[in-house]
């Protein structure tokens, strides 16, 4: 009697065609979707980093442009976004000049973005915009301060923004940050003196190195202090953050 073998094949055919169905898929899971995950994570990043200079945009013309009052609209994907008071943030800036009358720590606050999918933290900090890696001693700077030290006049401004708030506020999707500059303080010293910038990182976000490479880059020296700076000028900005 003759066997036909025509359904077997068929059959052979389709298992064949679904195994390799299957195997795509895992592949495409296997190595795809982390893939997909880290390109979301870095693209939720980038937002933030642009969110944050927005922000600091915002900050300047509170302080510089005689705005009383701004809010910025911003959506906070793969992480969350903190605000600290200056009282609670570990971070602060001293500055000396030689003299009993100037040697004083300025505390400030900081908008802190924590990514949920990466150890990406972007920090808002006095003016700056900063980006580390969670638990690593490593950072850089995206946006800087407007600080300025004038060569041939040998005058120095520093420019101080404490950040506060009433409550410690945290948030992540749709939000809009509302803020306004609560008070300004104006001190000028006048020398020749030497100036010495001291920065004091908080201990859970460490900038250290993005502030060190900075204060490095306005210094004719190589280091922290400016020698015979003949004015100085320290503008303390209080900005008070109402919601996030």
């Amino acid at each position: 009697m003759k066997i036909n073998e025509k359904a077997v094949s068929e059959a052979v055919g389709f298992v064949l065609i679904l195994g390799i169905v299957i195997s795509g898929i895992g592949l495409v899971t296997l190595y795809g979707y982390p893939v997909l995950l880290k390109e979301q994570s870095n693209t939720d990043v980038k937002n933030m980093e642009r969110a944050m200079i927005v922000i600091q945009n915002d900050m300047k013309s509170l302080c510089y442009k005689n705005v009383p009052y701004k809010e910025t609209s911003l959506q906070v994907s793969g992480g969350t976004l903190e605000v600290v008071n200056s009282t609670s943030y570990g971070s602060s800036i001293n500055v000396t000049n030689g003299t009993p009358s100037l040697q004083q720590d300025y505390r400030l606050g900081a908008l802190i973005y924590r990514s949920d999918r990466s150890t990406e933290v972007i920090t808002l900090e006095n003016g700056a915009v900063m980006t580390c890696q969670e638990g690593s001693a490593g950072s850089a700077m995206l946006a800087e301060p407007r600080w300025f030290y004038d060569g041939p006049t040998r005058t120095f401004v520093i420019y101080i923004m404490n950040i506060t708030t009433d409550d410690l506020m945290a948030k992540s999707g749709m939000g809009a940050v509302r803020m306004s500059l609560e008070n300004v303080d104006t001190q000028v010293y006048t020398g020749p003196n030497d100036v010495t910038v001291t920065y004091t990182s908080d201990g859970d976000n460490d900038l250290n190195v993005a502030w060190d490479n900075y204060l490095t880059g306005i210094s004719p020296s190589g280091t922290h202090t400016l020698p015979a700076v003949s004015k100085l000028v320290i503008k303390e900005y209080e900005i008070k953050i109402y919601d996030i």
